[in-house]
């Protein structure tokens, strides 16, 4: 028997069955890792199946993860895991955090099959989720929370292809929303700004250790996750704005310390 939403306790996912794509690396791998000490049991979706498996072998064991080797952008498989799971181990949350950006990303120098690419995964794939779990989110008053990004409201150096995909998260998810709210369906969007994860090792120009230590964190992305979910589902978080502090303010990015390289600022990074 589900938990009613408004009895939630801020933080505690025991008894919830979470999907988090994207699990196998940055933003999604940070969030399977909260939610499990959270006590949910974890879906995660990533093309490394391998990958996820090794990360969390106790949790596979036991039951409480289960890996499944999957292209978000693949929509028939994605109709098809959220089937099966429909049956099998109905869910209560998603977490959509699978994305990825492209080199060269400068508008005069993306090709049409990188854009195409680009918004399979960033923006299909969400949509391919959203979509094929919504009747689970309606069965359980369910949680969605979908990563965007900053550059989706500011515009700055990741690219006009990966800020328009991000955009269309953020309209997506409020859409979303309007339409299903009066089912009891939260949707929340997180615009984290910029975040240490492994999409920073493939930028033009490496950003150095002292500035990935200024950054925005994946624990500390996973953390506004775990809290927008737990929340009385009286009241929903719609939007959550996260900025490192150090080094942005909203719409702005600039480092006051003489010492950081200038590698922040390129206009090509």
């Amino acid at each position: 028997m589900r938990l009613d939403a408004n009895e939630r306790t801020l933080g505690d996912l025991t008894g919830r069955t979470v999907l988090v794509t994207g699990a196998s690396s940055g933003i999604g791998e940070a969030t399977v890792t909260r939610f499990l000490a959270a006590g949910a049991r974890v879906h995660g979706v990533a093309r490394r199946g391998d990958e996820m498996a090794r990360l969390w072998p106790d949790a596979v064991v036991e039951g409480r993860f289960v890996p499944h080797a999957l292209d978000v952008s693949d929509g028939d498989g994605v109709q098809a895991l959220m089937d099966e799971l429909s049956t099998s181990d109905p869910l209560d949350t998603l977490v959509l955090a699978a994305g990825r950006n492209i080199n060269p990303r400068a508008f005069g120098e993306v090709s049409f099959n990188a854009f195409d690419d680009l918004m399979k995964v960033n923006l299909s794939g969400v949509f391919y989720f959203l979509r094929a779990g919504i009747g689970q989110l309606r069965d359980s008053t369910g949680d969605v929370v979908i990563i965007s990004s900053v550059s989706a409201l500011w515009p700055d150096h990741s690219g006009p292809a990966y800020q328009a995909s991000k955009a269309a998260l953020v309209a997506l998810a409020r859409g979303v929303a309007r339409d299903e709210h009066a089912e009891g369906v939260r949707v929340t969007a997180i615009m984290p700004a910029f975040v240490n994860t492994p999409i920073v090792d493939r930028r033009p120009v490496p950003l150095p250790a002292e500035v990935r230590g200024l950054l925005i964190q994946p624990q500390d992305v996973a953390e506004a996750a775990l809290a927008a979910i737990t929340l009385p589902g009286r009241t929903t978080v719609s939007e959550i704005t996260l900025t490192a502090t150090r080094i942005q303010s909203i719409g702005n990015t600039q480092v006051a310390n003489p010492e950081i390289p200038s590698a922040l600022r390129t206009e090509r990074h």
